[in-house]
């Protein structure tokens, strides 16, 4: 009887699963997996759990991908070099943390991120099912993006009042209740509802875009859905007011139209449209190869310059990007002269580079197996380089007892190094070299579906090496997301044309 249910608990869990995703920091949180203690506190680890519970009877009998290896062996060797400082008898120099409760801690991300990637790799058994899934991913996106805009009208003062209400229902959403003048959408942070839009979502819109692909019924000629997500994300990615948001969604759509804008068949005849944009279109499509790349970068390169300038206008956070180089003020000649180095202690930027900086010295004295999860924060004060703090006044907190001193590397990379050492580090880039080798297996199939999942999933890659340089945390489910997504399309795939070669 349970059995005859079983595919249709499924599909509903997995479609709670996608819908959930916009929410990165819901206030009911397991007091097992930190409770409040936590920041990153996803709602779909609700139906995650669910979904193991109904998947693993048969996981036994699936054939597993082949990225799994790699994975598997990070996963490993991160259990090794988070438990090496234990064993040898390691102890916390801050009184406000031990060295087990940041390791374990530590791996109950590692474990949750595993689990992310597992199920995300694994629901998906044909391609109808990523229908389902690309669908309720969308899905998930129009309901972060209405909530985001009804953030806009407190953000513009439109209707009186309309922050405290707002903030009343975002309580029992997020633990942060948002900020008078900029969104954070379903997130924590303006910085994470961007990195949603731009990371999570924009690849697989914009390949869709590409490749002119909707999984909507509805559709208005060559308007679709899809499309107008599009521009929907970048009027409410504006709001977010978040630089490296709108860096990543910049290098993501770039990156499509330079490399991923498919090759017009001369074999087929397309549909001349009428009147004036028939004739726009008919000498574009008549253009060299090169300018038609060349013309919509330049058209990408212009909006992405105009959004930042309207951006600008309300917030001297994104015009500092450019007012070093145009002006000076107080702040500029404290700093001194014009120079790469000052730019970025400009920006807010400087910092990183000393927590980078700090990551490689702790690399360097542990090159092996590096110090373990979550342990950077222990070798912070004893190895990061000799800095000017006037310039630097954040890096003064991880020296002042009174505040928290548990500090993270800032990149994603970086404290993979440090933590895990070269082979961790090692492990985990081999595992991205096969997702990529999948990516460009599925972009090179002659089918434009398949060529759309090899689109979209090196769009992610390439979002997530842009990304890793402003977040760490192995909690964010994200990249995990797109590499379950690209993990199961190329499982689909290959698997139908091995199908079709045995018939």
């Amino acid at each position: 009887m349970i059995k005859e249910y079983l595919p249709k608990i499924k599909k509903i869990l997995w479609a709670g699963f996608l819908v959930s995703l916009p929410v990165t920091n819901f206030p009911y949180f397991p007091a097992g997996l930190g409770g409040s203690r936590v920041s990153v506190r996803p709602l779909l680890l609700y139906p995650l759990v669910l979904l193991i519970i109904v998947i693993l009877p048969t996981f036994w009998k699936r054939k597993l991908p082949k990225a799994w290896l790699p994975f598997f062996v990070f996963v490993i060797l991160a259990l090794i070099s988070s438990g090496l400082p234990i064993f040898q008898g390691a102890t916390s120099q801050l009184s406000e943390v031990t060295i087990i409760s940041r390791v374990v801690r530590t791996l109950i991300t590692l474990f949750l991120a595993a689990a992310i990637y597992l199920i995300v790799s694994l629901i998906p058994l044909n391609e109808e099912d990523l229908q389902f899934t690309l669908k309720w991913l969308f899905i998930g996106l129009i309901i972060a993006l209405i909530w985001g805009t009804l953030q806009i009208i407190y953000v513009l003062d439109l209707v009186p009042n309309w922050y405290k209400i707002m903030r009343k229902i975002q309580r029992y959403i997020s633990i942060n209740k948002g900020i008078p003048d900029r969104i954070i959408g379903l997130t924590q942070e303006p910085s994470w509802f961007a990195d949603q839009l731009s990371a999570l979502w924009m690849p697989w819109i914009f390949s869709a875009v590409l490749m002119n692909k909707t999984v909507f019924k509805r559709s208005w000629g060559w308007i679709t859905v899809e499309k107008i997500l599009l521009v929907w994300m970048a009027v409410v990615l504006v709001f977010t007011l978040s630089r490296s948001g709108l860096v990543v969604a910049a290098v993501v759509v770039g990156s499509g139209v330079v490399f991923f804008i498919p090759k017009r068949d001369p074999s087929i005849q397309y549909k001349q449209r009428a009147g004036v944009l028939g004739k726009i279109q008919s000498r574009y499509n008549n253009l060299p190869a090169v300018l038609r790349t060349v013309i919509p970068a330049l058209v990408i390169f212009g909006v992405f310059i105009s959004l930042l300038y309207f951006a600008s206008l309300e917030s001297k956070y994104i015009s500092r990007m450019w007012k070093y180089w145009v002006g000076q003020s107080a702040e500029f000649q404290a700093i001194g002269s014009k120079s790469l180095g000052g730019y970025f202690r400009y920006i807010g930027f400087g910092p990183r580079f000393v927590y980078w900086e700090t990551a490689y010295r702790i690399f360097a004295q542990n090159p092996i197996f590096g110090v373990g999860l979550g342990n950077y924060t222990f070798h912070f004060q004893d190895t990061f380089p000799a800095v000017q703090f006037g310039y630097m006044p954040e890096l003064l907190k991880t020296l002042v007892p009174d505040y928290s001193r548990v500090i993270t590397a800032k990149n994603y990379f970086a404290r993979l190094l440090a933590e895990t050492g070269l082979l961790g580090t090692a492990a985990f880039g081999t595992f991205l070299i096969v997702l990529a080798g999948n990516g460009f297996y599925l972009w090179l199939s002659k089918d434009s579906e398949v060529k759309f999942w090899g689109a979209g999933g090196l769009l992610g890659l390439i979002a997530f090496f842009v990304d890793a340089f402003s977040y760490d945390s192995l909690a964010i489910p994200n990249p995990w997301i797109i590499f379950g997504l690209i993990t199961a399309s190329f499982s689909v795939f290959t698997k139908s044309s091995h199908q079709k070669e045995e018939r």
